[in-house]
């Protein structure tokens, strides 16, 4: 392996799993950052996520039986190719928690949407982030730092926020357990299957909207236990 990764490379070795590379970040020096597998200081952080529904057909064929597939999936594509490359490999859910969102924002034009959810100027509300990489050192030919403006400025309606069937969002935060009893309840709008009426309310990236059965599965992993009230 070369003394200093290419980003591009990470980039081709990730879109092999229908996963992509999505930007990344230096750690300035007053910055500490620490690998929680190694203990050592992260140069470089670069981040990989799905848009749309790109990776759905490649997870479905290799799902493995975990009670958390799409997790362990990730993990298991994931993590050697971090690896190859002589990064630490991390999840959203691995704890030590990391401020995934914090570092969305740093990697690529993403803002916090009035939902909560990170919005894309280009794909909306259907993207996520699967997992970063950490690097010692410097990769190089990372893009340059994000720029511009949230859609949100200038969507005056805003109707992810009076989609909603029963007001689980507003200015002031989100209700989640109200949230949860609306999905499992089978009521119209059918959130469960269809997906959250807020998010698919939104006006941008429509055409990366997730079909119904990653809808399906998301929304299982949401309400958990309330379906079998």
């Amino acid at each position: 392996m070369a003394d200093q990764v290419c980003y591009d490379d990470i980039v081709a070795a990730v879109a092999a799993t229908d996963m992509v590379v999505r930007g990344g970040f230096v750690v300035p020096p007053d910055e500490r950052l620490v690998d929680p597998h190694t203990g050592h200081p992260v140069g470089s952080v670069v981040m990989i996520g799905n848009i749309g529904g790109a990776m759905w057909p490649r997870f479905r064929a290799e799902q493995p039986a975990h009670p958390e597939p799409l997790d362990a999936w990730t993990r298991i594509r994931l993590a050697p190719i971090a690896a190859r490359y002589g990064a630490t490999y991390v999840h959203p859910s691995d704890e030590p928690f990391q401020p995934f969102p914090r570092w969305a924002q740093r990697a690529e034009p993403v803002w916090q949407s009035p939902i909560g959810l990170l919005i894309h100027p280009t794909y909306g509300l259907w993207h996520a982030y699967r997992g970063a990489f950490l690097f010692a050192g410097n990769v190089a030919g990372l893009p340059s730092p994000p720029d511009g403006t949230s859609p949100c400025v200038t969507c005056g309606d805003q109707p992810c926020l009076s989609t909603c069937p029963v007001d689980a969002f507003d200015r002031d935060g989100y209700a989640a357990d109200r949230c949860r009893d609306h999905v499992a309840s089978a009521v119209a709008p059918d959130c469960l299957h269809d997906g959250c009426a807020a998010r698919r309310a939104c006006p941008v990236g429509t055409r990366f909207v997730y079909g119904a059965d990653q809808m399906l599965l998301h929304m299982r992993a949401f309400v958990g236990s309330h379906l079998d009230r």
